[in-house]
């Protein structure tokens, strides 16, 4: 038998397959673009379809992003919301089938829901410009395994993507526009995909550094020293002084503005390199002024004020694990942390402290091309409340850490970072490097799928490779062309 990824919470075949049908009954509004968007992806995998029959598709309250499908003489779905509508429809496309009769469907039995809310991945844009298809691509194959959030890491040390309006000069040549951003937001909406961009701060700051070295550059340029625009020294991380906050604000503003319906802003708070505030006239002022003792206090202090620039915004703050324990009564509870190194700080700390966390462990979770990964079944290991890491400085380097079966563990994510990764500007939307990137995620991305839509346990590796290798050679097929 074949079956779908995620694995279904509930499946039983019921009898033999009938003809496909790619119709339906009717068409309620807020179900039609999950309509559209199944319809065409039907339509990319299998041609042109002549209809026996039509499938009913209800709404009945109380389901979440759940749903029931049927598929016996008639093909019927129940869902609560559009999003759910989606991922009742990605099963039913994965469930076709091209045989020597036509398309058939099997004759089914589901009930289905996921355990948790955060099934996401992130793509690593400032280090290697992806162009905007690639994005259409991943959202695609988001829709098919029913990952529902994709994370945008938009600026770093080498680009900022992001158009903006308020420091025009740290934009990279290489950058999205607003219309495209904008027109990528809604395709991923009507895929139940919801964006999270970032913006990292206030570490990996180079290029802003580099851009506005009056306004970000950390200096000492008050006690008579060379000033890092007259220098051309850049320091990796931003100074801290209420103009740089300020503009801050504008900057998260603007994303706000672009990213209209993420609930989420993710604000970086990693690798930040702070000894460098402790050569800084300005930095050292605005901790004396601020009555923080120490820079890892004004780090702490950092992340909590952009928290609170974000909840002002009526979002909420997402940031990596990067801040000392020290300092968790200084952020807002409101911010979820994603747990990716046990460095900084680990998960059962965070947890402790009060966080939502969000479990991105290097180890098995990272990709970074094209040097280091780990394979799918390698993750069909893990569970989102274990943490591993191969560095030794990690405390889940010798032994793994894994903290009880907490519901403040939202899910988990891949990472796919271009840290070796060199940008180009004779980007092709075929690039090697990047061909090889998208086949990497392509191949893990189902087994996140698995462990996040059911928490706490695993199906038969040696069969799930196979409808992996099935659903891979499906999903070349629906690609954003």
């Amino acid at each position: 038998m074949k079956y779908p990824i995620p694995r279904p919470k509930t499946l039983e075949f019921t009898g033999e397959a009938i003809p496909a049908t790619f119709a339906f009954a009717s068409v309620d509004p807020l179900f039609a673009p999950a309509i559209r968007v199944f319809q065409t992806y039907a339509e990319r995998l299998f041609g042109a379809v002549e209809s026996a029959g039509a499938i009913l598709l209800k709404q009945e309250e109380g389901l979440g992003d759940g749903y029931r499908l049927s598929i016996g003489e008639t093909v019927e779905m129940v869902v609560s919301t559009a999003v759910g509508a989606n991922y009742a429809l990605a099963t039913l496309l994965q469930l076709a089938e091209k045989t020597a009769d036509g398309v058939v469907f099997p004759q089914v039995a589901i009930t289905d829901a996921p355990d948790s809310n955060w099934r996401g991945v992130m793509i690593d844009l400032a280090r290697c410009y992806h162009e905007v298809e690639y994005l259409y691509a991943v959202a695609d194959l988001c829709w098919l395994y029913k990952v529902n959030r994709l994370q945008l890491h938009l600026t770093d040390d080498q680009a900022v993507r992001f158009p903006l309006v308020s420091l025009p000069k740290a934009v990279s040549e290489e950058h999205y526009t607003r219309e495209q951003l904008t027109a990528l937001v809604d395709y991923c909406r009507d895929r139940g995909v919801v964006l999270v961009p970032e913006i990292d701060a206030p570490g990996h700051f180079r290029a802003f550094n580099a851009a506005y070295p009056e306004l970000f550059g950390t200096t000492t340029e008050d006690k008579g020293a060379e000033t890092t625009a007259q220098t051309g020294i850049v320091s990796g991380i931003m100074r801290a002084q209420e103009q740089t906050f300020a503009i801050m604000q504008e900057v998260f503003r603007e994303v706000a503005e672009v990213f209209v319906d993420s609930p989420w802003i993710h604000i970086g708070g990693d690798e930040a390199q702070i000894d460098q505030w402790n050569g800084c006239e300005a930095s050292m002022q605005y901790c004396a002024a601020n009555g923080l003792s120490d820079i890892h206090e004004l780090y702490g202090h950092c992340v909590a004020r952009f928290s609170r620039m974000i909840l002002d915004l009526g979002r909420t703050p997402v940031v990596w694990e990067g801040f000392d324990e020290k300092t968790n009564a200084m952020i807002p509870k409101e911010t979820v942390v994603f747990s990716w190194e046990s460095y900084y700080q680990i998960a059962p700390s965070l947890l402790k402290g009060g966080f939502r966390i969000i479990n991105s462990s290097w180890q098995p979770l990272y990709i970074v091309n094209p040097v280091r990964m780990w394979d799918p079944e390698t993750i069909l290991d893990w569970e989102k409340n274990r943490w591993e890491h191969w560095w030794e400085k990690s405390q889940a380097c010798e032994k793994p850490i894994v903290t009880d079966r907490d519901p403040a563990i939202l899910g988990g994510q891949i990472c796919v970072w271009g840290d070796l990764m060199q940008p180009t500007n004779a980007y092709a939307p075929r690039h090697d490097m990047l061909r090889d990137e998208f086949g990497h995620l392509a191949r893990r991305l189902p087994a996140l799928a698995e462990k996040t839509w059911t928490s706490y346990g695993s199906p038969d590796k040696e069969a799930f490779m196979r409808d992996t290798d099935r659903l891979t050679a499906v999903a070349e097929k629906l690609f954003h062309t």
